[in-house]
């Protein structure tokens, strides 16, 4: 086996670790700070092997869904809009099935989950895309822990585990299917076991008022720790009618899944790690754009290999003639030479494949004027869709004239990003069906700015139905057309810091 290298993320430090083979060659751990994230692009300058980036963070969120059992284009399509209506604000998400229903449609019993702060991510991403890092995938603690229930004979399980710098993780598993996972970090003066105590309980609770443990379901709870904590949890733990306890020795799952390491207190991160590198699932929160050089890495790797194989044949090939035809051997160094060339062409190939030589600090500020860009060209969907939404619940208000442009010297408003330009829509339109009570239109129109004001415009009225303003001019319009009721507004959107 050759080097890989392991990353595992929290929400304030990177830890890395080299590996030749199974095992650790290197460890390093970088500070979610400036110089951290520095330091961290130094250390890739000598780090460029096959990368498996794992997430331990509290932002990650589960969702259960029975959808219908579809394929292809339209199943596609399906997860798309799932992923829209669950998680727009994240490009880290994935679905999982879990099983197919056996009555009725048969539909599919779904997982959607997803990192729901990027923010925590991306700088890390961000660093390794400029390197040309080929990464593999992005998973989290949850996902990998499925193997290590996988012969627990308790269909209703709670696995507890403790990573040092992330925290306190409880896992639940039905039938052995991952259903949710609950991070809870370590405060100072809170040890490993009065957190297990304290948390053991609420997330109890927590699964009854889910519904995720059937009534009068006895809960088994699988604690991954050192003897030394083992003895002491044994005494703080009460007797519980409702839960079953059990421990897994750290020590001797070490040495059962061969990981070359000592493990002196029951922090289990080098067991995720491990699980990392050898039992990884086939799905993970990395999509195409984040895994792009790991697929240049492989077809490199394939392109080598087939050389190869090319050569050794062609060299067969090669002896093969010579044999038969009694030791010619111009012939078979004319057959070698053209495998050789063959060859040589192959690597030419190889060497000229496309992104790979880019220099890194090109790539890093491609990466982000990409970003910028699209933070000053805002898709109309995210712009326009709570418009929709708020004229969807006012159906007296008509639209007829709706205009759209950025500008860059509109009044930064609170909580919103000085950096980017404005984006102004203009709104005008008509109030129906109010004939001539001006005063239920004007509250009416009053209610639909809140609404959008509560949705993240800033809202401004340049004209109503009927001016109120002490320059205004009242007339007798009692004669008028509801189809005068006329108004305007300005809207200004920006993104919320």
């Amino acid at each position: 086996m050759g080097h890989s290298l392991l990353l595992f993320l929290s929400a304030d430090r990177l830890h890395a670790q080299l590996m030749e083979g199974k095992k650790i060659a290197l460890q390093r751990d970088f500070t979610d700070t400036p110089d951290g994230r520095d330091n961290f692009n130094a250390f890739l300058q000598t780090a460029k092997f096959p990368t498996y980036l794992l997430t331990d963070l509290i932002e990650e969120d589960f969702r259960h869904e029975i959808v219908p059992h579809l394929t292809g284009s339209s199943r596609n399509a399906l997860l798309r809009r799932k992923f829209d209506q669950f998680y727009r604000g994240t490009p880290f998400h994935q679905a999982t099935r879990l099983k197919r229903q056996k009555t009725g449609r048969r539909d599919d019993d779904m997982l959607f989950s997803a990192l729901t702060n990027p923010a925590l991510i991306m700088p890390w991403l961000n660093i390794m895309l400029a390197q040309n890092i080929p990464l593999a995938g992005i998973y989290s603690v949850p996902q990998i822990s499925a193997p290590l229930v996988k012969n627990n004979p308790s269909n209703h399980l709670l696995l507890i585990s403790w990573e040092k710098f992330s925290g306190l993780r409880q896992t639940y598993f039905s039938e052995h299917r991952l259903q949710i996972s609950r991070l809870t970090p370590l405060h100072a003066g809170l040890t490993f076991q009065e957190a297990v105590v304290k948390e053991l309980i609420r997330t109890y609770q927590y699964l009854k008022s889910l519904s995720l443990l059937p009534s009068g379901q006895l809960l088994d709870v699988l604690i991954l720790c050192h003897a030394d904590d083992r003895r002491e949890l044994q005494d703080k733990l009460s007797q519980d009618p409702d839960m079953r306890h059990d421990f897994a020795d750290i020590e001797e799952v070490g040495t059962q899944l061969k990981i070359d390491y000592r493990f002196t207190d029951s922090d289990a991160s080098q067991i995720f790690l491990h699980q990392l590198a050898v039992n990884r699932p086939p799905t993970h929160y990395a999509n195409a754009e984040h895994t792009h050089y790991h697929t240049l890495w492989q077809l490199r790797r394939a392109l080598n290999w087939s050389s190869g194989v090319l050569l050794l044949i062609s060299l067969l090939w090669a002896g093969t003639t010579v044999w038969q035809s009694g030791g010619n051997a111009t012939e078979a160094e004319t057959i070698k030479i053209r495998a050789q060339r063959l060859v040589k062409e192959t690597q030419q190939i190889t060497q000229n494949f496309p992104g790979m030589h880019t220099p890194a600090a090109d790539m890093k500020a491609s990466v982000s004027i990409m970003r910028k860009l699209d933070q000053y060209q805002p898709a109309a969907q995210i712009i326009l869709q709570p418009i929709s939404a708020a004229l969807d619940r006012y159906p007296q208000i008509e639209i007829n004239e709706l205009a759209w442009q950025a500008d860059a010297k509109e009044p930064v408003a609170n909580n919103t990003r000085a950096d980017l330009p404005a984006q102004i829509i203009m709104l005008k339109g008509d109030l129906q069906g109010f004939g001539n009570d001006y005063r239920a239109a004007l509250v009416y129109l009053d209610r639909f700015q809140l609404e959008l004001g509560i949705r993240g415009y800033q809202v401004t009225a340049l004209t109503k139905p009927l001016d109120v303003s002490p320059s205004g001019s009242l007339a007798d319009r009692r004669e008028a057309h509801e189809s005068e009721l006329t108004f305007s507004l300005k809207l200004v959107w920006r993104p919320a810091i």
